[in-house]
């Protein structure tokens, strides 16, 4: 038994918080904490919703919920935070810098923390108050914490303390004592990361900083991929010296791909010997990936892959559909998995490289294969480590499975709807058709150079994209556009907008045979389908595959912040998702 569910609706909520489910203590939190009758309530939505990254959603919750016009010091450096997230994220410029290191600062005469005191110095340094800055600074390292610390964070405040005063020669031994204290783990490091690349932008001064950026870089995220080929002890010795050394060299510690026979398995196994956190990405269910990518080399490679899989930090599905002798879904597998490293790389700041054990042929125009992945890798403008195999007997004698009679094609799938419409009356209907609706039409026409397909029923709209970034751009420009209706108009008592999901997968294309339209069917549309329900209002939530589409094609364009992974109703499994939102323009 893994113990009683809390009994109240703020224990259930804190606890979904506290182990990360966001999602979940969103949907707790937000009924209650709407209406002001719960400011904790209310001060957990917000939370949640600043976590997922949705900062304008969470600053318009935090208005509606009278926490900004509370007195207590957690929400008041709560609404410091979304400020902060405003000014860096979303482009808000130096006077939101000003106020947000204006609200830390007041949080700090308050409660004399040294976490509202050093991000009062670096927003003060950043919105062009040197002086302020330094006050606040100064202020920091006289914490008992900062001063002596014990852990990473403390020794980390220590070091952006000092820089923010100039002293960056001191900083780079702050730095060296807080990565030997407890703590100082990837995430921890990768966040004070982000802001001393800040720091270093702004000042001019970033070759001073040049050591202390290193030291703190994660190592390199590898996508990893190869030939499949027969077991072959004297010669998979000699490629697993070459794969060593390329890891070492390149210093990789995180790896992504699949596990077939042959070169996925053996750069698997060189990463776990490396000590290196191993990613597996299956294109679709994992019977028939062992049927048609393990023991087709041989059932000696099975024993292999078990012992690789069963050490996996974490393993993840293209899609979980079966096999339908598509080679689309090798190559669809391969694509997510290239995206979701760079999703990694740039999480943790730091770099993200293809490693390939390959005989250096590509194949233009082939919808999977070692030369599709290398060619789809660099034409994103990926660096590839490449390992020769010409010597390996790639004999395995397999046969192709049947290709499917119908059609199939790689597609972008959005879904919306508007969770207020039940509550609108009817005499208001009409308005909500020529309004809401209207809107949606509209950004659809605006993107039909890339729409194949798109049908509404009642509050309801479905769109097929040919791109993953056609799709994100029409998903956020909808939500955008949909903020120009207000709530009165429509009868409702808060601000409500549609729910957006976006996924991209393989689809059958056919026609209707009860309308003669065209029609698109198939699995990930009944799993993209699944997705809208759990995605707060005036969101635009995408799934992992889009997520990973858009960091190969338009890392520059789009950001996608990681929110959890979620049960799907009606037995659709558990799938990560992420918040979708454009990038600002740089503002520092």
């Amino acid at each position: 038994m893994l113990g009683a569910v809390p009994a109240s609706l703020v224990e259930r909520a804190r606890a979904a918080i506290e182990r990360g489910d966001l999602l979940s203590a969103y949907d707790l939190a937000r009924p209650e904490g709407a209406s002001g009758s719960s400011p904790e309530l209310a001060y957990i939505a917000v939370l949640a919703m600043a976590r997922m990254g949705e900062t304008e959603q969470a600053m318009r919750l935090y208005e509606l919920s009278g926490l900004s016009t509370a007195k207590d010091v957690d929400s008041q450096a709560l609404g410091a935070r979304l400020l902060k997230d405003h000014a860096l994220q979303d482009g808000g410029g130096y006077a939101i810098l000003k106020r947000a290191a204006e609200a830390y600062a007041d949080v700090y005469l308050r409660s004399r923390d040294p976490f509202p005191a050093i991000n009062a110095a670096t927003l003060n340094l950043l919105a062009g108050d040197r002086e302020r800055g330094a006050q606040f600074a100064l202020r920091a390292l006289e914490a008992p914490s900062v001063a002596d610390p014990t852990d990473y964070y403390g020794a980390a405040t220590q070091a952006e303390a000092l820089i923010v005063l100039g002293r960056e020669a001191e900083a780079v031994g702050a730095i060296e004592r807080a990565l030997s204290l407890p703590g100082a783990n990837v995430g921890a490091r990768s966040s004070t990361l982000r802001q001393f690349q800040m720091l270093a932008e702004h000042s001019g001064q970033g070759h001073k900083l040049a050591s202390v950026i290193e030291r703190l870089t994660p190592p390199a995220v590898a996508s990893f991929a190869g030939h499949i080929f027969k077991a072959d002890a004297e010669k998979e010795a000699r490629l697993a010296d070459a794969i060593d050394r390329e890891l070492e060299r390149a210093n990789i510690g995180f790896g992504y791909g699949a596990l077939a026979a042959g070169a996925d398995i053996l750069i698997a196994e060189r990463l776990l010997a490396r000590g290196a956190t191993l990613n597996l990405v299956f294109p679709f269910r994992e019977s028939d990936f062992i049927a048609n990518s393990v023991l087709r080399a041989g059932e000696e490679w099975l024993k292999r892959y078990y012992a690789v899989r069963d050490r996996a930090a974490d393993i993840s599905f293209a899609t979980l559909a079966d096999y339908v002798g598509d080679p689309v879904q090798f190559g669809y597998g391969a694509v997510v998995a290239m995206g979701m490293t760079r999703l990694r790389a740039h999480h943790l700041c730091t770099r993200a490289v293809q490693l390939v054990l390959w005989d250096g042929v590509l194949r233009p125009g082939a919808p999977a294969g070692t030369g599709h992945d290398v060619e789809q890798w660099q034409r994103t403008g990926g660096a590839t480590i490449h390992i020769d195999t010409a010597d390996v007997d790639r004999g395995t004698g397999h046969q192709h499975s049947k290709a499917p009679d119908a059609e199939r094609r790689l597609k972008a799938l959005l879904f919306a709807d508007f969770p207020g419409y039940t509550r609108i009356s009817e005499a208001k209907l009409p308005l909500f058709w020529a309004r809401v609706m209207a809107i949606a039409g509209q950004v659809l026409v605006d993107h039909q150079a890339e729409l194949d397909f798109t049908n509404s029923w009642g509050d309801a709209v479905f769109g097929v994209f040919s791109t993953a970034e056609a799709a994100a751009d029409a998903g956020l420009a909808l939500q955008a556009a949909l903020l120009s209706v207000s709530p009165t108009e429509l009868g409702l008592d808060r601000p409500t907008q549609m729910r957006v999901s976006l996924h991209y997968g393989p689809v059958y294309v056919g026609e209707d045979p009860i309308t003669g339209r065209p029609a698109y069917y198939g699995t990930e549309i009944s799993r993209a389908a699944r997705v809208e329900p759990l995605t707060p209002p005036g969101s635009v939530y995408a799934s992992q595959p889009l997520a990973a589409l858009l960091a190969n094609t338009a890392p520059e364009k789009f950001s996608a912040t990681y929110v959890g992974k979620i049960d799907l109703p009606k037995g659709f499994g558990q799938y990560p998702l992420y918040a979708l939102r454009r990038r600002p323009n740089k503002i520092l």
